[in-house]
């Protein structure tokens, strides 16, 4: 690995960079990631990132994925859909998303970000020179070859950027190019301030003459979309560049279970104004309670919770000075109780490691009991599921929907039915 700095390598900066730009575009949906090799697992994150960059639906697919299976499912309707959205991959599959391994993790993000972000539209081939050659027009100065060492003292970042918002940062070529770092920090600090594009990377991860090329195109195509989108004539204390600069994410813009505590967090930009937030359900507004913690570089971010006393769907409205920031309003679906995705299926959790006579006895006699009812034959019936492969946040929520942990324990259309003692019960005075 090629050493970046004192704690980081390419890979490392590759990956901060290409989670910055999937949460850039997350943030729509109220969605955000913090591991990427981790978070893309379930395949949620993955699908609603392509139906985003893609403006196209999915279909239908697990939105409650606890067992591998349905992980797999999720990463297979992803993996299909860029097949056939004409995308080439080459050995990247499913499993490998599910299982978290991180080289084809990136190699796939960076497939999309290529895609969809630096071709514009145009051939994945030609992306890059396509892009360099946008680039040297803009500030043809600079005489720029490269998405590499050419952008190391950071003038030409400051160039880019005074091209686009004229007079931004009309003394680039005065910089003196032996403070790289310095540069390229203002460059970063003017582009954010001035056309609204995010901080893809750190200035000394810019500054580094092994800067990671595939990161500095992905930063730097932002700037063309930036001009594309007429954001040059921006003031750094207009009331929407503000807002746009606000993002929020968390679990309470999204789904929430009734008379539960759901969260999520607000962050603002320096010199934001008023937040407010608010949350409509069906019969009554939900209370709102926002905590707030003021960050040394002027920003602030805000921990925001809410209890929804009834199922059904939310809208939760943030503003900023009056103004929506991305992705509001957020439309949350509030379940009656949690779900394990097991909506119309009959299920079996049991463990492969019982030490218990008793354990195992209880294995065997659900078996046969379920055998002699030709339960297994069913469609709606999957597969045992053993609770020891699933993820631990998984395994804890069929324990606490079941209010047990005793196993083996049914399901029947995600609602819990009992362990094997119950489950004889039952047949015995023929209600199983």
């Amino acid at each position: 690995t090629v050493e970046m700095s004192g704690r980081l390598n390419w890979q490392d900066i590759q990956q901060n960079t290409f989670t910055k730009w999937c949460n850039y575009q997350l943030k729509e949906r109220g969605l955000h990631i913090e591991n990427l090799e981790q978070d893309f697992r379930d395949g949620i994150n993955l699908i609603n990132l392509l139906e985003l960059l893609s403006e196209k639906s999915l279909g239908k697919y697990n939105k409650h994925p606890r067992v591998p299976m349905q992980k797999y499912e999720n990463n297979g309707i992803a993996i299909n859909f860029i097949k056939e959205e004409g995308i080439k991959i080459v050995n990247i599959g499913n499993t490998d998303i599910t299982d978290g391994n991180r080289r084809i993790t990136l190699g796939l993000i960076w497939t999309l970000i290529l895609h969809y972000q630096v071709a514009h539209g145009g051939s994945d081939t030609g992306a890059k020179s396509d892009l360099l050659e946008w680039v040297r027009k803009k500030i043809p100065e600079y005489d720029i070859k490269n998405f590499k060492k050419d952008w190391n003292d950071g003038r030409a970042l400051c160039a880019l950027t005074n091209a686009i918002a004229d007079g931004s940062y009309p003394g680039h070529q005065g910089l003196n190019p032996d403070n790289k770092v310095e540069n390229c920090q203002a460059g970063l600090d003017t582009a954010y301030d001035a056309l609204d594009i995010p901080q893809l990377l750190d200035a000394r991860e810019l500054a580094h003459p092994r800067v990671d090329e595939q990161s500095v195109m992905t930063y730097i195509s932002l700037f063309r979309d930036a001009e594309e989108a007429g954001k040059g004539g921006k003031k750094v204390d207009d009331k929407h560049h503000l807002a746009s600069q606000t993002s929020a994410y968390g679990p309470g813009l999204v789904e929430g279970v009734a008379n539960e505590l759901s969260d999520f967090v607000v962050n603002t930009p320096k010199g934001a104004g008023k937040l407010q937030i608010s949350v409509d359900g069906p019969a009554d507004p939900a209370k709102v309670n926002v905590n707030e913690k003021k960050n040394p570089d002027g920003t602030s971010s805000y921990d925001v919770s809410y209890t929804p006393k009834n199922p059904g769907e939310y809208k939760v409205s943030i503003t900023l000075d009056g103004i929506h920031i991305p992705g509001s309003v957020f439309t949350v679906n509030v379940l009656e109780a949690v779900s394990l995705g097991g909506e119309g299926k009959i299920r079996v959790f049991y463990s492969t490691t019982s030490s218990s006579a008793k354990g195992r006895q209880d294995v065997s006699g659900l078996q046969r009991l379920l055998e002699a009812k030709n339960v297994h034959k069913r469609p709606d019936f999957e597969p045992w599921i053993p609770v020891d492969i699933m993820e631990r946040d998984d395994r804890e929520a069929v324990f606490k929907k079941a209010g047990t942990r005793k196993l083996p324990i049914v399901y029947i259309d995600d609602k819990y039915v009992g362990d094997y003692d119950t489950c004889q019960e039952l047949e015995e005075v023929g209600k199983l």
